[in-house]
């Protein structure tokens, strides 16, 4: 459920839970509040009206942060695979191609093809990367964690980095974290492998954590002050 409090579109997640929950999500500052099954809406509105100014505050952050201008795919650009620079060569042929060179990525396709073709062919190359490395790590932080989805998928996502289906014992991964540094992307997977055990962010989640993280909240915040996407990108 969705409402409107002074401007601001606020989630409602009603859950089994004794006390509620806010936050603020990268990238975009979309606001969460996590409330007990039988809360009622009216309490729930004062809770988000008391805290109007933290909310305003950390939604400015994210729109304060740097973001990446709209990507046309043509030479100069410059794009992130796990944390590190790299510039676009667009070079004309009749086959499609991507390949890094040094600092380069090298981007082959047919002198008039559309940006849209481009960004397809970019990102199907960039899931590629992404999911070689989801291979290799969630069964590591699995067999860490004794925690074990059935299946992992990667998507496109504006406002989540990752998401878990704990009932389908499925997660997705964004897309955008084949950008992030690596560690970013290790702090991810053992976020959403923890929502298999616990479906909030309370102590139990923290605790869980710590456990097997000790400085997953330095990775958060290595992640959350990474430049992003330009809002157009869906």
């Amino acid at each position: 459920m969705n409402i409107d409090i002074s401007g601001i579109d606020v989630q409602i997640n009603k859950k089994n839970i004794k006390n509620m929950h806010l936050s603020v999500k990268p990238p975009l500052g979309k606001v969460v509040v996590s409330a007990p099954l039988l809360m009622s809406q009216k309490s729930i509105e004062n809770f988000v009206r008391l805290n109007l100014g933290w909310i305003k505050k950390q939604q400015e952050k994210f729109t304060n942060q740097p973001r990446m201008t709209a990507r046309l795919y043509v030479s100069g650009e410059t794009y992130y695979i796990w944390g590190k620079q790299y510039f676009l060569e667009f070079q004309p042929s009749t086959k499609k191609d991507f390949k890094i060179d040094g600092n380069k990525i090298i981007l082959s396709m047919k002198q008039n093809s559309t940006t849209e073709q481009r960004e397809r062919f970019v990102r199907e190359q960039f899931r590629e990367i992404l999911i070689e490395q989801l291979e290799r790590l969630i069964p590591k932080w699995e067999e860490t964690t004794g925690l074990y989805c059935d299946s992992f998928q990667t998507k496109y996502m504006l406002t989540r980095w990752g998401t878990c289906n704990s009932e389908a014992k499925r997660i997705w991964i964004n897309l955008q974290m084949v950008e992030k540094p690596l560690e970013c992307l290790e702090y991810v997977i053992l976020h959403e492998l923890t929502h298999l055990k616990v479906s909030n962010h309370g102590k139990d989640f923290i605790a869980n954590m710590d456990k097997y993280m000790p400085d997953w909240k330095d990775k958060k915040n290595l992640l959350n002050e990474q430049i992003l996407d330009s809002y157009e990108k869906a």
